[in-house]
C-alpha cells in the first residue's frame, strides 16, 4: 500500500472526523469504514470491473454462439440439407 493513500485517508478522513460539526456523519463508524476496507481488499485482489468485464465476455460468446448456429441453420436450409423438407 502506498503511503499516499494513508495520508489521503489521514487528511480526508481523519482531520474532518475530529471537527464537532462533521460527528454526525463520522460516528457511525461501522456503516463506512469495514465496508470501505472490503471494498480496498477486492480492489486489490481483483482488477477493476473483473466481474463486470467477466459478464459481458459470456454474454459475447452466447450472442456469437446464437450467430454460428443461425448461420449453420440456414447453410442447411440452402445447401439441401434439411431433412424438414417434402420430397418431390
Amino acid at each position: 500500500m502506498s503511503w499516499y493513500y494513508v495520508y489521503a485517508f489521514w487528511t480526508t478522513v481523519v482531520f474532518n472526523c475530529i471537527q464537532p460539526v462533521n460527528w454526525q456523519y463520522c460516528l457511525p463508524v461501522q456503516d463506512w469504514l469495514f465496508p470501505a476496507i472490503d471494498d480496498y481488499m477486492l480492489f486489490r485482489r481483483e482488477q477493476p470491473y473483473e466481474s463486470e468485464r467477466k459478464i459481458l465476455q459470456a454474454l459475447q460468446e452466447q450472442e456469437e454462439l446464437k450467430r454460428i448456429q443461425q448461420t449453420l441453420q440456414s447453410l442447411e436450409r440452402f445447401d439441401g440439407l434439411d431433412d424438414r423438407r417434402t420430397k418431390p
